[in-house]
């Protein structure tokens, strides 16, 4: 068991060279330049997307902030005490 024909073992060789050759032909091909000309416009959109969400939460908070009439303690001691 575990043990291979010659017939096989050729045919198993042959595969795997096919596969060598395959990527050895990729391989050679020189790389195209790709250039992004979107990289600009991606950025200006994250730094909008940031700019947005920093003004959302500030709005939030400052709608929060008014409708849970926060009053902070005036001294430690009173931050302290029970109500």
């Amino acid at each position: 068991m575990g043990r291979l024909t010659s017939a096989e073992r050729r045919r198993i060789f042959l595969a795997q060279e096919r596969t060598r050759q395959a990527m050895l032909a990729r391989m050679s091909v020189a790389p195209t330049a790709d250039i992004d000309h979107s990289s600009a416009n991606r950025h200006r959109l994250r730094q909008l997307l940031a700019t947005v969400m920093i003004l959302a939460l500030f709005a939030g908070g400052l709608a929060f902030y008014e409708f849970a009439e926060f009053h902070p303690p005036a001294s430690l001691v009173e931050a302290f005490l029970q109500r």
